[in-house]
């Protein structure tokens, strides 16, 4: 770990709070998922909070060089128990931002061919590695930056 993640990881980690102004973009409340965009490469994606995934089609679309997958045997069971294919992983920088500040990590997404209405699925593991508060009741995620700030990413 570098000085500057330990001092990060010590000193400088912001209280993460919700308050009642956040909920000035939020009505009316569906109790839709949480779904925001995030930056891979050089593209903006919608991603929710289950696992890191994403899919052949975002992949494509996103024009990552095809020598960025990674062969994986094996495959992933689904939310309807249906085994997916996986046609490797990609090892993506990721970067999460607000209008004010912004996190880049190196995201490890599983590239699957499968029909969704999503183009990725960022999961718990990354979402702790970020230190991320999600809540579908404000409809926000909030995490810290690097710098001492709290970056809010709201949904699309």
């Amino acid at each position: 770990m570098t000085l500057e993640a330990k001092k990060f990881e010590s000193n400088m980690v912001p209280s993460l709070y919700f308050v009642a102004s956040v909920f000035e973009d939020v009505f009316p409340h569906n109790d839709d998922p949480i779904v925001i965009s995030v930056n891979t490469i050089r593209q903006t994606v919608d991603h929710r909070s289950s696992t890191n995934v994403m899919y052949w089609e975002t992949f494509l679309g996103l024009q990552v060089p095809l020598d960025q997958l990674r062969p994986y045997e094996g495959c992933l069971v689904g939310f309807t128990s249906n085994q997916v294919e996986v046609q490797g992983y990609a090892d993506l920088q990721t970067t999460f931002s607000d209008k004010h500040t912004s996190m880049t990590i190196l995201v490890r997404y599983m590239v699957v061919n499968a029909l969704s209405s999503y183009n990725m699925l960022l999961g718990r593991p990354s979402l702790n590695r970020l230190k991320a508060i999600p809540s579908s009741y404000h409809m926000k995620v909030k995490l810290p930056s690097p710098k001492g700030k709290v970056i809010i990413m709201k949904v699309d």
